[in-house]
């Protein structure tokens, strides 16, 4: 379901403003409705995506989220994209399918399998799921938008590209192919022109039209589908011979032959005729090319024809091309017309330092993916009308909850407990509040890492941490224990109650227009009774997590204060961790291997957890110029840093 340069960079250009009838109604152009002289010859087949109308100018969910129309941005074959921006201002690809051409079971499974797959799927090189939503006409697939196009689209801007930016691309695109092949998912339309660049020009793989889950019991598919010029030589032996996870390492060699040479191998402008040298396997490296011997011994491993002798992922990465020329740690804008200038002084050492850095990026190492699976339930609505399943909403609760964000007390709670607490719409203070901590405290880790802001080691202390937590919020919501002694619950309507171990008093924290979250302070005597219902809830998990939760920082709490003004304000699950934002600016980070960092006094400092619970604080200068921490060092410390960088980047709202 390819939509070409669907997520590209857009300006501020209306859609079809000139074009514009005056009834208002604006469609927008399909190139197969220009007209051209009558001729014998048989009409050109219409794409599908041609039946797929402008959606109106805002687009309702199910829940009353609006999204305004944007530009259109391209289309392919079964859907065409637009520009779609929320509420907040923040900017989406939205990737459109016209009900009207899904015509029947198969072809509403391929779609709801598609969602379902891309859904499950998060890693820093896969084009984010955001949310899938339909009208009376169309199905939206909401997408992160990529500003910086497609590697096709650099690929004819710069006619070839150099070899240390095809590694980098080559390490990101690998990773993220590790990651679906041990999700037992087959992308199967791996090309140039869907792999896109994100705001800081790392590649993200996007278009999962043709992608499958292939069983473990059969471990072949038999579907003869892709783009001519990638297709495997096993995908054009249909049943005969089935195909599996080596057509996407097949694919790796089609776009790194492309990105060298400028052109894929068996390209031709008969189809018939790339089928046949894709059978016989007959390319040539064209003569006048300066690429690597080491370049030319890797592609041709990876074009093998026989599935069965290409090098396995991890193979492909200890090829000796990756490690004989310069690799550079990142690649910039520069990029997108020209060869980046500073690639001829990258040393040995700083490339191999560099190599190690990007795979852990990537995942290379990750331990084992869980399958993806498609159920039922995913390819069922229980609505006659809709097409959508429930199974398939991100606020299905059978799924994990990436974010909870805070918002308004229910109307009725507010206005009963203190008139102090009503206020109208207080969510934009709240992301005011939030946004001006994350841009605080990334300005201070800037100036640290440029040496313009030194912390003072004489006022840094440990800082509270979340040392317990439970995520119940497909019922009560979000459960936690503070280092401090304090035992809350973040409530999936918005609202915090606090409770202190050692005391009956309650804190009760909601919304507040003026302040962003206004804490009320109740002994035993004035808790209102209203609250009694939150208050069990709170004392249930308290229970919970004294009887079956170990404390995973119990030296923090004998040095930390006793503050009792400090609660969670928003977390953020990922796949790789999940992020605490707390009221005192601090910011907790629990990685998967167990470790824990802490970003705290506005990144001023950093705390680092240990398995074991062992807790070192330092300051941030400190850490960076060692690299690491004195007394209980990470191994990835390099790669976490930067992943906690880009989260805090990440929640800033426009």
């Amino acid at each position: 379901m390819s939509t070409g340069r669907a997520l590209q960079a857009l300006n501020n250009v209306q859609l079809n403003t000139k074009a514009t009838p005056s009834n208002g109604i604006i469609k927008t152009p399909v190139r197969s409705s220009i007209s051209k002289p009558e001729t014998k010859s048989k009409k050109k087949k219409e794409k599908l995506s041609s039946l797929c109308k402008t959606p109106p100018s805002v687009v309702r969910t199910r829940n009353g989220r609006g999204y305004h129309r944007g530009l259109f941005l391209g289309e392919g074959g079964f859907a065409r994209c637009f520009q779609m921006k929320d509420e907040s201002g923040r900017i989406f690809a939205a990737k459109t399918v016209a009900k009207a051409s899904i015509k029947n079971e198969k072809t509403k499974t391929k779609l709801l399998s598609e969602i379902k797959i891309h859904k499950s799927m998060s890693h820093p090189n896969i084009v984010q799921f955001v949310d899938c939503f339909e009208d009376d006409v169309n199905v939206y697939i909401l997408l992160e938008i990529c500003p910086n196009q497609s590697l096709m689209d650099l690929l004819k801007a710069r006619k070839v590209l150099s070899e240390p930016e095809v590694r980098l691309f080559m390490v990101q695109i690998i990773g993220a192919i590790k990651y679906l092949h041990r999700r037992r998912v087959v992308h199967r339309d791996l090309k140039l022109g869907n792999i896109f660049f994100d705001p800081d020009m790392n590649v993200k793989i996007g278009d999962f039209g043709l992608a499958t889950v292939v069983s473990p019991s059969t471990n072949k598919r038999y579907t003869i589908c892709g783009t001519p010029n990638y297709i495997a030589p096993e995908v054009l032996g249909g049943k005969a011979t089935g195909h599996s996870f080596e057509v996407d390492i097949w694919a790796i060699g089609i776009m790194m032959f492309a990105l060298l040479f400028g052109k894929p191998p068996f390209q031709a402008k008969d189809v018939q005729v790339i089928y046949e040298r894709i059978k016989n396997n007959e390319y040539k490296f064209p003569a006048d090319s300066s690429a690597s011997a080491e370049s030319k011994n890797l592609i041709t491993k990876l074009l093998s024809t026989d599935p069965t002798l290409r090098p396995s992922l991890d193979e492909i990465l200890e090829h000796e091309w990756f490690k004989c020329g310069p690799f550079p740690a990142k690649i910039s804008t520069e990029s997108l017309k020209q060869i980046p200038k500073n690639l001829a002084f990258i040393t040995k050492e700083e490339s191999l330092i560099n190599f190690a850095t990007c795979k852990q990026r990537v995942g290379i190492n990750d331990s084992y993916k869980s399958p993806v699976e498609i159920l039922k339930t995913d390819l069922e609505s229980e609505q006659p009308k809709t097409l959508l399943p429930h199974s398939l909403s991100p606020n299905n609760t059978k799924n994990k909850y990436k974010e909870i964000p805070p918002v308004a007390v229910r109307n009725t709670v507010r206005s009963r407990i203190t008139n102090e607490l009503a206020n109208a719409h207080p969510e934009n203070q709240m992301m005011r509040i939030l946004n001006d901590t994350l841009s605080a405290t990334l300005m201070n880790m800037k100036e640290i890492e440029e040496q313009k802001l030194r912390p003072d080691a004489r006022a840094m202390k440990k800082p509270i941490v979340v040392s317990k937590w439970v995520d119940y919020s497909n019922k009560h919501g979000f459960s936690y224990q503070l280092s401090s002694g304090a035992i809350g619950v973040l409530f999936n309507a918005g609202q915090t109650v606090l409770k202190m171990v050692d005391t009956t008093d309650v804190f009760y924290i909601s919304s507040s227009s003026e302040e962003g979250w206004q804490v009320a302070h109740y002994t035993e005597e004035t808790t209102p009774s209203l609250l009694s219902r939150e208050i069990e809830v709170v004392d249930f998990f308290r229970k919970y997590m004294t009887a079956h939760l170990s404390d995973v920082s119990s030296g923090a709490r004998k040095s930390s204060s006793r503050s009792k003004d400090v609660f969670l304000r928003r977390y953020t699950r990922d796949d790789n961790y999940i992020m605490f934002e707390l009221s005192n600016g601090s910011y907790q980070f629990n990685f998967k291997d167990h470790h824990k960092m802490v970003i705290s006094e506005l990144g001023q400092y950093l705390t680092h957890i240990t398995p074991s619970k062992e807790i070192e604080t330092l300051p941030l200068d400190y850490v960076l110029s060692h690299g690491n921490f004195y007394e209980s060092p990470d191994e990835y410390f390099s790669v976490k840093y930067d992943f906690m960088k880009h989260a805090l980047r990440d929640k800033i709202s426009i």
